[in-house]
């Protein structure tokens, strides 16, 4: 196809006209920074420059002066236009300097029009969205501080008969014995010793603000764990241990919420109602303390693999479900604001998370050999490592393993 036949009728808002010649600008946006002492500059690239179309068009015949002012109408209307330019096609553009109309006697019935367009983009603004992990963290802390109340609310020692006091002690340091007892996933995230804390509950227990106080500090804050341990493990197994420290937590929080839900004794003495309250609110209080501690860390972990974010975000959910059964109102409002900031936290996160497949090496290999084989990348040898509990990563064995999808 010859170049006269792909060339276009030009138009500009749907008003014709002829072209005598054209011209553009196209390239990158580009700055040079010069150091001293260096010979050679840094050109840094900002993206692609703006594209301009500068047209020399004309309008001929009898009618010409119509012509000119229909274009000149459409040349001051507000706002962006389309532009069929006769090379370039159709265009979305914007008059960049006023257009220059010219007339003369010696190209009677005629006149030429001097046109300066650049594209036109959209005027874009950034989109306002909810910080998701904010919501989920300042719904654990109104978790934390309408559980403190309740307590304060519900258990008293004071001005009671010795026994209450005892019951309150022997409560405590058998809540305190099954986090002591706890999957080490637990006990590596104790901010206070156990121990510490049972040889004082004695002068702990009769001060319900401080003891509320120290139950729920009694884990490192979520945001602390989550940098602690990938420290350690490097990222796949921070997130790993931290899911598992999630998945302790919540069933231990069930362990608790059983406890407390224990039908209180009728038909007896005050101090045995009052103590059998006690215990009841104690236990309540280990309980929103542990997912106080598994709302915070779900929030702010990295959750690199679907399948355990997923668990770990119903797991969740259900553990706040499970404390919501039994508990005062504020209390419950305040669990079902936590469970639907972690759903919707959790939720938004999961199209970032890859997905698992099994696979079966087709020979003992080492792990390097299998990351690349997988991902065409060795470094990830600690990812499958990790992910697989593979005690010999020199030696892989035949079996079915788990690795990420991408």
């Amino acid at each position: 196809m010859a170049w006269k036949d792909r060339m276009v009728a030009a138009s500009f808002r749907g008003v014709p006209f002829e072209v005598e010649s054209d011209d553009g600008t196209f390239g990158r946006r580009t700055v040079v920074h010069e150091y001293p002492q260096r010979d050679k500059p840094y050109a840094e690239d900002n993206g692609r420059a703006t594209r301009e179309f500068s047209i020399t068009a004309f309008l001929i015949g009898d009618d010409y002066l119509e012509k000119r002012d229909r274009l000149l109408e459409a040349i001051e209307t507000k706002g962006p236009g389309t532009l069929v330019h006769p090379w370039y096609g159709e265009l979305k553009v914007s008059l960049k300097d006023p257009a220059r109309v010219s007339h003369s006697k010696q190209n009677g019935g005629m006149c030429t029009v001097q046109l300066s367009f650049v594209e036109s983009g959209e005027l874009t603004f950034p989109s306002a969205a909810d910080s998701l992990g904010s919501k989920a963290l300042a719904a654990a802390d109104n978790l934390q501080d309408a559980g403190s109340f309740d307590f304060v609310k519900k258990f008293d020692v004071n001005a009671k008969p010795q026994s209450v006091f005892d019951d309150a002690v022997s409560t405590f340091n058998d809540g305190l014995d099954l986090i002591d007892k706890a999957t080490s996933n637990i006990k590596s995230i104790i901010d206070n010793p156990i121990a510490f804390l049972k040889a004082n509950a004695a002068t702990l227990i009769p001060d319900a603000v401080a003891m509320a106080n120290t139950v729920f500090n009694l884990f490192k804050r979520g945001e602390s764990v989550v940098g602690s341990v990938e420290g350690l493990f490097g990222l796949g197994g921070a997130s790993a241990r931290n899911g598992d420290a999630v998945s302790a937590l919540t069933s231990l929080s069930k362990t608790f919420s059983t406890l407390a839900s224990t039908p209180a004794p009728t038909g007896v003495s005050a101090a045995r109602a009052q103590s059998a309250s006690n215990a009841a609110a104690i236990n309540h209080l280990f309980s929103q303390s542990l997912l106080v501690q598994a709302v915070g860390m779900t929030t702010t972990m990295d959750m690199p693999i679907y399948d355990d974010a997923v668990k770990i975000r119903d797991n969740v959910t259900a553990a706040l479900d499970n404390e919501s059964l039994t508990v005062a109102d504020p209390v419950y409002v305040a669990l079902q604001d936590a469970r639907a900031a972690v759903y919707a936290d959790v939720t938004s996160r999961l199209s970032q998370s890859a997905r698992l497949k099994t696979i079966t090496p087709a020979s003992v290999m080492p792990g390097l050999v299998t990351a690349y084989d997988q991902f065409e990348d060795v470094s990830r040898e600690a990812e499958i490592v990790n992910m697989n509990k593979i005690r010999r990563p020199g030696f892989i064995p035949v079996e079915p393993i788990k690795v990420l999808s991408a």
